[in-house]
C-alpha cells in the first residue's frame, strides 16, 4: 500500500508489462506489480478518506476489466482502429483504456493493440505535417475525435521512448498540428464546433474535449497557448447555471443542459486545475441528484458514466467513496457474457469508455493525477 492513508483499500490490481517509473508533466507515476501506484503528492484530494470499509478495486471488478479489455483488443481492426462509428474517437478511447491498465507502447499484454492505434491515429488519420486528426465520411461532429485523439496521443507522449524513431516524430508532430488546430478554431465566445473552423459557434461537448485535449499536451510539456485555455475556462463557467447544470451552447443561446453534459464540465473544469470554482461545486451537488443506477433517460449513459465518474474522482473524499462503488457495481451488472458493454455509439465506444471507468483506482494515466 502507498504512503498515504488516503487510499482507499485494494483487493488486487493489474500487472503491467514491466516495473518502470515514467517522468510525466513533473508527476512521477509508478507503473510497477502491485497495488495502483500514488503520485508524489500523498496529501492529494483525489485519495478517498482512510475507511476501512471502502474497496476501490474488488475480484469482480478486476475480472470484469480482464475480460473487457480481451474482448476490446479482439475488435481491433487490421489498420489499428476501433470502431465503425466515429473511429478516431473510439479508437482514442479504446488505447486509454489499454494505457489505464499499465500497458505501454509495444510493451505489456496490450501493449500491441496500443502501438497499432498510435499508427492509424498518425499516420492514417493526420497529415504528414500536422494539423486536423479525422477520417473521412465521420459525419459532422470531428472536432470531438479531434479533441480524444489529441488527449489520447499527449498521455501516450511520455512513453514515447518505447516507439521506433520514425513512429515517435510522426507522434509529436501529429499533437503538435492538433493543438495548432485546437488553437486556431475556437470561437469568439471561447468554445469549439463540430468543424475545425473559425465560425461563432460552439458546444460545451465538443469545447469540454479539445480543453481536456489542451491541458493534456500542455502536461506533455507542449507549447500550449495560455489564453486559449483560460478562454475556454471563462466559456464553461458562464455556460454554469444557477441549478448547477451547464448550457449546451452560449453562441446559440441554448440553455438546454443534461447532468451528462454537466458531468463533462465539471471533469474538465478539475482537469484544469479549477476544483474550488463555485461552478464546479455546484456541479457536484447537481450530479448527485443523478447516481449511478438510476435511470434518468438522457440518451448518453456512457458519456455521463465516465465524466461523472472523473468529477467525483477528482473532488475525492465522501464524493469519490460514494459514487465510485455505485457505478462499478453498475457497471458489472450491466456488462454481457462476451465482456462488452452495449449502448450508443457502438460497443467498442461503450467498452472502453466503461474499461478506462473501472480502471480509475490504478491512477495510471497523467489525467488521473491532480
Amino acid at each position: 500500500m502507498c504512503g498515504s492513508a488516503r487510499q482507499g483499500r485494494v483487493q488486487g490490481s493489474p500487472r503491467p508489462a514491466r516495473p518502470l517509473w515514467i517522468a510525466f508533466a513533473g508527476v512521477i507515476l509508478a507503473l510497477g506489480a502491485g497495488p495502483p501506484a500514488c503520485p508524489q503528492d500523498s496529501t492529494s484530494t483525489t485519495r478517498p478518506p482512510d475507511t476501512p470499509d471502502f474497496v476501490e478495486i474488488t475480484p469482480a471488478a478486476l475480472q470484469a476489466t480482464e475480460r473487457a479489455l480481451a474482448f476490446l483488443a479482439s475488435q481491433q481492426s487490421r489498420n489499428g482502429s476501433f470502431g465503425t462509428q466515429y473511429p478516431v474517437a473510439v479508437t482514442s478511447l479504446s488505447g486509454l483504456a489499454f494505457l489505464s491498465h499499465g500497458n505501454q507502447p509495444g510493451q505489456g499484454r496490450y501493449g500491441e493493440q496500443v502501438r497499432l492505434a498510435i499508427r492509424y491515429l498518425v499516420f492514417d488519420c493526420a497529415p504528414s505535417r500536422g494539423g486536423f486528426i479525422t477520417e473521412p465520411g465521420q459525419g459532422q461532429s470531428r472536432m470531438h475525435g479531434h479533441g480524444f485523439a489529441t488527449l489520447f496521443l499527449a498521455e501516450v507522449w511520455g512513453m514515447s521512448e518505447t516507439l521506433d524513431a520514425t513512429l515517435r516524430d510522426r507522434l509529436r508532430v501529429a499533437i503538435e498540428g492538433a493543438v495548432r488546430t485546437i488553437e486556431n478554431s475556437q470561437s469568439r465566445l471561447g468554445g469549439w464546433y463540430y468543424l475545425p473552423n473559425k465560425a461563432d459557434l460552439d458546444e460545451a461537448s465538443v469545447t469540454v474535449c479539445e480543453v481536456a485535449a489542451l491541458r493534456a499536451a500542455r502536461n506533455a510539456g507542449f507549447q500550449v497557448d495560455k489564453q486559449v485555455i483560460d478562454r475556454a475556462i471563462s466559456y464553461l463557467k458562464k455556460s454554469a447555471n444557477k441549478d448547477g447544470s451547464f448550457k449546451y451552447s452560449l453562441s446559440m443561446g441554448q440553455t438546454r443542459s443534461s447532468s451528462a453534459l454537466t458531468a463533462a464540465a465539471v471533469s474538465t473544469l478539475n482537469f484544469a486545475g479549477e476544483y474550488s470554482l463555485p461552478e464546479v461545486q455546484n456541479g457536484l451537488k447537481f450530479l448527485q441528484k443523478f447516481k449511478p443506477g438510476t435511470d434518468h433517460n438522457n440518451g448518453h449513459q456512457f458519456y455521463e458514466d465516465f465524466y461523472a465518474a472523473m468529477a467525483m474522482f477528482q473532488a475525492g473524499g465522501a464524493f469519490w467513496e460514494e459514487w465510485f462503488p455505485l457505478i462499478r457495481d453498475d457497471l458489472i451488472k450491466r456488462q454481457t457474457k462476451s465482456g462488452a458493454w452495449e449502448g450508443e455509439y457502438g460497443t467498442e465506444y461503450c467498452t472502453s469508455l466503461a474499461c478506462l471507468i473501472l480502471q480509475i483506482p490504478y491512477r495510471y494515466l497523467p489525467i488521473l493525477q491532480r
